[in-house]
Parts: C-alpha cells; sequence; structure tokens
C-alpha cells in the first residue's frame, strides 16, 4: 500500500499520468459516492443483499456487505482516536476544532492530516481488494480506481430536492437543510480531493444517478444489471 500512497502523491504533483497506473485484480467492489440527502447507505445495502441472494440462487457461496462507518471505525483503533472524532477530522467539521485541538495535544498523540487520510484509504482499498463488497463514500472512487474488477456509482439530485428529503428526515427547517446539503457536500469533496486532485468526475466514476427521478427500487436494479454485465454475478 506504500507504493499505491506514494503514487497518489505522485499523480497529485502531475509526476504521473493517470494512463500510467497499471489496474490490479481484486474485486469485486463497487462504490457509490453520494451527495447529501441522496441515500447511498440504504442503496448499498439493497444492493449487496440483491447480489447475495441471486448469488445463494446459483449455489455460491460469496456473501456481499455494505461497508461504511466499519472503515471509520478501524481506521480510529489503529489511530488510536474515537470513531466520533476521526470522522470529523477527516470531514474538517469546525476549523476552530483543530486550534483548540493543537492546545492539548502533541505530535506524538494527535496523527496529521495526511496519516488519517491515507491509513482510512488503506482500510478501504484492503477491503476492495478482498472483493465483495460495497463501498460508502469516503473517495472509494478514487481509492479503489486501480482495482480492475470494480465500478463506480455517483449519486446526485437537484439542491432543493435534497433539501426537502434531509428537511424531513432531520427535523430542519428547508432553509437549514439546505445549508447542511452545501456544508456537507463541501465537507466530502475536500476528502475527496486530496486523492482526486481536483480531476473531472469523468476520470473516476462509471456510472451518474438523479435519485431524485429514480426509485431506491430502480437504482438498484440498474446496478445490479451493471455488476452482472461486469461479470460480478454470472
Amino acid at each position: 500500500m506504500d507504493n499505491l500512497f506514494l503514487q497518489y502523491m505522485k499523480d497529485r504533483s502531475g509526476q504521473r499520468k493517470s494512463s500510467d497506473v497499471k489496474k490490479k485484480e481484486g474485486g469485486p467492489a463497487i462504490t457509490i459516492s453520494r451527495e447529501y440527502g441522496c441515500h447511498g447507505q440504504r442503496i448499498g445495502q439493497l444492493l449487496a443483499e440483491r447480489i447475495s441472494e441471486e448469488l445463494k440462487k446459483q449455489g455460491v457461496k460469496k456473501e456481499w456487505r455494505m461497508i461504511s462507518k466499519e472503515i471509520l471505525e478501524r481506521s480510529a483503533s489503529e489511530l488510536k482516536l474515537t470513531p466520533a472524532l476521526l470522522e470529523d477530522l477527516s470531514d474538517y467539521k469546525q476549523k476552530s476544532f483543530f486550534e483548540n485541538l493543537a492546545l492539548f495535544f502533541s505530535q506524538e498523540y494527535y496523527p496529521g492530516d495526511v496519516k488519517i487520510k491515507n491509513t482510512i484509504a488503506k482500510f478501504l482499498h484492503d477491503e476492495a481488494e478482498e472483493g465483495n463488497v460495497v463501498i460508502i463514500g469516503r473517495a472509494g472512487e478514487a481509492i479503489t480506481k486501480s482495482i480492475k474488477r470494480s465500478f463506480h456509482v455517483k449519486m446526485e439530485a437537484p439542491l432543493n430536492w435534497r433539501a426537502e428529503v434531509v428537511s424531513k428526515e432531520e427535523n430542519l427547517s428547508l432553509s437549514d437543510a439546505k445549508k447542511r446539503c452545501i456544508d456537507q457536500d463541501k465537507r466530502r469533496a475536500s476528502f475527496r480531493n486530496y486523492f482526486e486532485k481536483d480531476r473531472p468526475d469523468v476520470d473516476f466514476f462509471d456510472i451518474r444517478i438523479n435519485a431524485m427521478s429514480m426509485t431506491d427500487e430502480e437504482i438498484v436494479n440498474l446496478l445490479f444489471c451493471f455488476a452482472r454485465s461486469r461479470g460480478f454475478i454470472e
């Protein structure tokens, strides 16, 4: 994995072109990135269950799983942080939080930003290489792009629609829900950009889905068909 991170850093500094990257076999793995308010975890869980059920019918003992928070939990254990604190750090929830934290912890105990991101990336990449997994968020599309048997999905929708969803689910006013969506999208983009280096979505995603115009069932059916066409399911 050290070489992979060196590759990322070389990509960021322009020392290597993306076409130079050799894909590893690994997988199969599916990553789902989502704008805030789109139900990525729900879709991921339903898709993993659907694929597992189909494989079971075929007599294939391969259980697919959906992972999201588990990556933070494993990374937090490695870094000796609580999962909640690690999520705050990786999402840049408060600038003042970093400033205050520096007053209480030395570098010996507080891992730097690069170490946090690389630790998360290591565990995520390991899961994708092991295969039979749907990964939600955490720049999965960029971190696992080197794995040949993978495909990458981005769920998006108009801001007003997402704000309505968040308003109902989190009991917020529409204006507060819209602000929440914008803030969360910025935080996620900041994390992804460490690995993507301002490259366009087309470099990473195979499918982009408008969650407003499709039901959960339709989205799962589409991704299931795509997984089958890629040979993840016989």
